[in-house]
C-alpha cells in the first residue's frame, strides 16, 4: 500500500470542546476530492491520517466509492487505531460515513485526511511492562560435572593434652550430559569414629526436557508434585511434569494491567509504592499496560501521566497477584508412578514394594481463579481432591481444597482455607487444616516421607501479622501456630518480633515465643546489629529459654560469590555452664572454595576444614572449578591469557590450551560471551568476538571463537599486466576457496587460507585475469609478498 511513514498510533479521549467538534463534522456533509474517474469507477487514494488533530504518522490506503464516499478496508481501518462496529473479513470495504460517531475531512492539497473520533470508536494501544530475556534454542555439549565437597574434623583436650580425627567425608554429585539428557549420581564417602568407611548413595536419575512442549521426563529417584493441600513424598520411578523454567520468557501469574487515556502525547509512570515500576511514553488517545511487574500479594499502584506541558494527572489502581495463580488458558501438572522410598540419607536402598501413583493439576479458568486437582493410589489407599486460588481485589488471595480418602482404616476426609491480604502497610496471612474421620494420604502410609515424617495432623492453623512503620523505619509482626498430631500431642505457639533501624543502619530487634501447648516453652532474644565498614557486621544480644540464659557478640564478613572473595565469622559467647568460642574463615579461589572452623568451650576444641569445588570434563579438556549447580560454558579462544568476558563481567583469562570453564550461565537464556583480542597473536584469524551461549538446564556447551592463532594470511599486491595496481573494489578469489578478497589501496589485498603454491584469478577492467605467488609462513610476523602480475 506503499506507506512512507512507520505505523504509529496515538489514542486520547474527547473532551467537551472534542464532543462539539464532532457534532460539527456530522451536521456538514464531508468534503471528498474529485476521486471518481470517467467511467464512474472507484479511484485509491493513499492519505497521511491524522485523528482528532494529532498526527500518527501512518499512510493510510483509502478509496473513493461511488457517490464520493470515502471507505477503507476493515483491516486498514485497524490499523488506523479504529475499531470498526460488527464483524467481517479483513478486506471488507467500510465507508467512513456510515461509522457512528465518527466525522472526517479530506484535505486535497495536502492528500491528507482529518478524523474525529471518541475513544469508543478507538483501539487502545497496548504496551507490554514485563522485561522478556531473548530466547534461543537450547544447546547440550557432552560432558560429565563432579561437583565435590571433601571434609575432616578433628578435637583436642588441652586438659588430657589429647587429640583425635573425629572422621572425614567425601560428598559427591555427578551428572553426565549430552543431547539425550541428563544422568545424576549424588552420594557420600566418610568415615568416623563410630564406624569403617562406608558409603551412601542419595539419588540416581535420567531426565529430559522438551523446550516446545515445555515437559521434563525423569526416571529414578524423584519427588512427587504437590499443592498447598498435599504431602510430597520420595520415590523412585517415572516422572511427567510441566516445566516452565524452559521458557524464561514466559509470565505464568497473571500480573495487573492499567489502562487509561491521554489526551495529548504523554509519559505514563506507574509507581508501586514509592518506587517508579515502569515508564512509558504514549501517543494521544486510549492505552492499556500489561504485565506490570510488583512483588506478590495485594497493594496499590499509583499512576501518573505527564504531557508536553509538564501537566500531571494522578491516579490509583489496586492490584493483587500471586504465583499460586496461573493466566487464564495456562495448565500445570506432574504425573509420578513408581515405589515409595523411605529412610533417606540414611539407607541407600530402601524402597517399598507396593507400587503407587501420584497426579496433580493446575489449570488458570480466569486470571483470578485456578482451579487445582490431586490424586494418589497405591499401598492400601485412594485419595483424591480438588481446590482453588482465588485473587478477591483488595480483599486479597483466598484458596480452598477438600479431600477425601479410603483405606484399610475406614473413610476420611480433610479440608483447607488460606488467606492472604495487605491494607496499606499491613500485611495478614492464614491458613488452615482440618483431618476428618481416617482421611490417609501416600505421605501417612509411607512413614518415612519428604515431609518430615509421621502421621497427618490432625489440626494445623497457622496466622502471621505484619506492620510496617516507613516514617520510623521499623516493622512489627505477630504468628501464631497451632498443632494437634494424630498421637493427641499438642503445640500452640506465639511469637512476636519488633526491628527498628535507626541512623548509620544500627538495627535493634527483639523476639519472644511462647508454646502453650505440651512442652510449655518459651524464650525471648533482642539484640541489636550495627555494619563495619561496607562489608562486614557486628551484632550482639541475650537469649533467654525456660532453661538457661546466654549471651553472644560476634562479627562477620560475607563470603562473595566472585574468585578473590572471603568471609570470616568469630563469635563468643557465655552460658550458665560455660564460656564458647567459635571462628570460621573462608576464600574462595578460581578453582575451589576453602574454609576453615573452629569450637572452643571449657578445655575441648573441634576444628573442621572442608574443600568445594568441581571437576569438569567437556568441551576436549578438564577443568577445576567452584561448584557448578546449573549450566556453564567452555570458552576456547584459540590462546593462552585471553581475557573473556560473561554479559560484559570479567569471567577470566584463558589457559595454556586457550580454553575458560566460565560459570554463572542461565540456561535456556541467550547469555553474551565476549573476548578482548589485544592479546591474540598479530597474524591471528579472528571470525568473531562475540558470541551467544544458550544451554540446557545442568549441561555445558562449548564456545568456539573459531580463531586460529597462526593464520596463514599475507597481504598481495596485485598488478595488470602492464604493473598497474588494480583499481580499488577489485574482487580476486583465490583457488580452492569460495571466499571473495577486496583489493585495497595500491593494489594491496589481504589473503587467508593460504598454500605454499598459490594461484589467484580476477575480472579487472572486464578482463579474466590469473597469477601465482608463493607462500612461507615467518611466526607471527605479518608479510607483504609481490606485486604479483594478474595477467
Amino acid at each position: 500500500m506503499g506507506r512512507s511513514k512507520p505505523r504509529r498510533k496515538y489514542w486520547l479521549p474527547i473532551d467537551a470542546l472534542a464532543a462539539a467538534l464532532i457534532a460539527c463534522q456530522l451536521a456538514v456533509p464531508p468534503v471528498y476530492a474529485a476521486g471518481v474517474d470517467d467511467t464512474g469507477g472507484v479511484m485509491p487514494l493513499q492519505l497521511e491520517v491524522r485523528i482528532n488533530g494529532q498526527a500518527i504518522d501512518f499512510i493510510g490506503a483509502f478509496t473513493v466509492m461511488p457517490g464520493n464516499r470515502l471507505a477503507a478496508t476493515r483491516a486498514e481501518l485497524n490499523e488506523l487505531g479504529l475499531a470498526v462496529p460488527g464483524t467481517g473479513p479483513p478486506e471488507e470495504p467500510i465507508e467512513l460515513d456510515r461509522i457512528a460517531g465518527l466525522a472526517y475531512r479530506y484535505d486535497e492539497v495536502k492528500q491528507a485526511v482529518e478524523i474525529e473520533a471518541p475513544d469508543a470508536l478507538r483501539l487502545a494501544k497496548t504496551f507490554d511492562a514485563s522485561p522478556r530475556p531473548e530466547i534461543a534454542a537450547a544447546q547440550a555439549s557432552n560432558g560429565l560435572v563432579v561437583n565435590y565437597t571433601a571434609f575432616a574434623e578433628g578435637s583436642h583436650n588441652l586438659a588430657k593434652s589429647q587429640g583425635a580425627v573425629d572422621g572425614g567425608s567425601l560428598s559427591l554429585d555427578a551428572r553426565a550430559f549430552s543431547k539425550a539428557g541428563t544422568l545424576t549420581q549424588s552420594g557420600i564417602l566418610g568415615t568416623t569414629t563410630f564406624s569403617d568407611a562406608a558409603a551412601l548413595r542419595l539419588d540416581t536419575a535420567w531426565s529430559y526436557s522438551d523446550e516446545t512442549a515445555l515437559r521434563s521426563y525423569r526416571v529414578g529417584d524423584t519427588i512427587s508434585g504437590g499443592l498447598a493441600w498435599t504431602r510430597p513424598i520420595r520415590m523412585g520411578g517415572v516422572q511427567v511434569q510441566r516445566n516452565f523454567a524452559l521458557r524464561p520468557d514466559l509470565i505464568t501469574m497473571p500480573l495487573p494491567s492499567i489502562s487509561g487515556s491521554a489526551a495529548v502525547p504523554s509519559t505514563v509512570d506507574v509507581y508501586i509504592g514509592n518506587v517508579r515500576a515502569y515508564s512509558q511514553q504514549v501517543g494521544g488517545g486510549p492505552y492499556r499496560i500489561d504485565n506490570i511487574p510488583v512483588i506478590t500479594g495485594s497493594g496499590t499502584a499509583r499512576i501518573v501521566v505527564t504531557d508536553a506541558t509538564g501537566r500531571e494527572t494522578e491516579e490509583e489502581r489496586d492490584f493483587v497477584t500471586s504465583p499460586d495463580l496461573l493466566r487464564r488458558g495456562l495448565y500445570d501438572y506432574s504425573l509420578e508412578a513408581g515405589v515409595a522410598r523411605r529412610n533417606y540419607g540414611k539407607e541407600s536402598f530402601d524402597y517399598d514394594e507396593e507400587p503407587v501413583a501420584v497426579a496433580g493439576l493446575r489449570y488458570g479458568i480466569r486470571d483470578d481463579f485456578t482451579a487445582e486437582l490431586h490424586g494418589e493410589a497405591g499401598a492400601g489407599i485412594a485419595n483424591g481432591g480438588l481446590g482453588g486460588v482465588k485473587a478477591a481485589g483488595r480483599l486479597g488471595i483466598f484458596g480452598a481444597a477438600v479431600a477425601a480418602s479410603v483405606s484399610e482404616d475406614g473413610l476420611g476426609g480433610l479440608g483447607y482455607a488460606s488467606w492472604e491480604t495487605g491494607f496499606g502497610n499491613f500485611t495478614i496471612g492464614a491458613s488452615t487444616r482440618r483431618a476428618l474421620g481416617d482421611y490417609a494420604d501416600l505421605a501417612s502410609v509411607t512413614e518415612d516421607v519428604f515431609s518430615g515424617g509421621g502421621g497427618l495432623p490432625k489440626a494445623q492453623d497457622q496466622i502471621t501479622l505484619t506492620y510496617g512503620f516507613p516514617e520510623q523505619d521499623a516493622s512489627a509482626g505477630l504468628a501464631l501456630i497451632h498443632r494437634e498430631d494424630a498421637n493427641g500431642s499438642r503445640a500452640l505457639i506465639v511469637s512476636a518480633s519488633l526491628l527498628k533501624t535507626f541512623a548509620n543502619d544500627l538495627s535493634v530487634f527483639a523476639n519472644g515465643f511462647a508454646d502453650f501447648g505440651d512442652n510449655e516453652s518459651y524464650g525471648a532474644y533482642v539484640g541489636f546489629s550495627v555494619p563495619l565498614g561496607e562489608t562486614a557486621t557486628a551484632s550482639g544480644g541475650l537469649t533467654a529459654t525456660r532453661d538457661s540464659v546466654a549471651a553472644t557478640a560476634q562479627a562477620s564478613r560475607s563470603l562473595g560469590g566472585e574468585p578473590g572473595s572471603y568471609g570470616w565469622h568469630v563469635s563468643q559467647g557465655q552460658t550458665e555452664a560455660a564460656g564458647f568460642t567459635t571462628a570460621s574463615a573462608a576464600y574462595r579461589a578460581a578453582k575451589v572454595t576453602l574454609e576453615a572452623r573452629a569450637f572452643q568451650s571449657g578445655g575441648e576444641t573441634t576444628a573442621a576444614v572442608s574443600a568445594d569445588g568441581a571437576v569438569v570434563a567437556a568441551g576436549g579438556g578438564v577443568f577445576l572449578g567452584n561448584r557448578i549447580d546449573d549450566a556453564f560454558a567452555i570458552v576456547d579462544a584459540g590462546a593462552p591469557g585471553v581475557p573473556v568476558k560473561l554479559e560484559n563481567r570479567d569471567a577470566g583469562k584463558t589457559g595454556k590450551d586457550g580454553k575458560l570453564l566460565v560459570t554463572g550461565i542461565g540456561a535456556y537464556r541467550k547469555n553474551k560471551i565476549s573476548i578482548d583480542i589485544a592479546d591474540l597473536p598479530v597474524m591471528a584469524e579472528i571470525p568473531q568476538t562475540e558470541m551467544w551461549a544458550v544451554p540446557k538446564e545442568k549441561s555445558g556447551i562449548l564456545v568456539d571463537f573459531g580463531i586460529k592463532p597462526q593464520a596463514a594470511a599475507a597481504i598481495v599486491v596485485v598488478t595488470d599486466a602492464d604493473g598497474a595496481a588494480l583499481p580499488i573494489g577489485t574482487v580476486v578469489t583465490l583457488d580452492g576457496s569460495d571466499e571473495e578478497f577486496i583489493v585495497g589501496f595500491d593494489g594491496q589485498v589481504f589473503l587467508t587460507s593460504l598454500a605454499p603454491e598459490n594461484s589467484i584469478s580476477s575480472t579487472a577492467n572486464t578482463a579474466l585475469c590469473r597469477g601465482q605467488f608463493a607462500f612461507a609462513p615467518k611466526g607471527d610476523e605479518q608479510q607483504t609478498i609481490g606485486p604479483v602480475k594478474c595477467i
